[in-house]
């Protein structure tokens, strides 16, 4: 199995910042779009599927290009930390 499991999670009451809660649904909505290695986990999430889907949001070029880099680095810290489970 790759990536991260649900005994990962923190069960701890996370607050998602009214700024951030756009990227953070987006982000949980790309949960079964990671590409992964041949012989291994998760590589990098599939933007393809998510520019697909900020294409259709109506979105103004700032908020596009901010969501972008949001899931950039969300994306990252699930990789570092899908990494260290390893």
């Amino acid at each position: 199995m790759a990536g991260l499991r649900r005994e990962d999670l923190a069960a701890e009451t996370v607050e998602i910042w009214p700024e951030n809660f756009q990227a953070y649904q987006m982000f949980c909505g790309m949960q079964r779009q990671w590409v992964l290695a041949p012989m291994g986990g998760p590589i990098a999430l599939n933007f393809l599927v998510a520019y697909n889907r900020m294409d259709r949001m109506g979105l103004t070029p700032e908020e596009y290009n901010q969501l972008d880099e949001d899931l950039q680095i969300m994306e990252g810290a699930a990789l570092e930390a899908m990494r260290s489970k390893g």
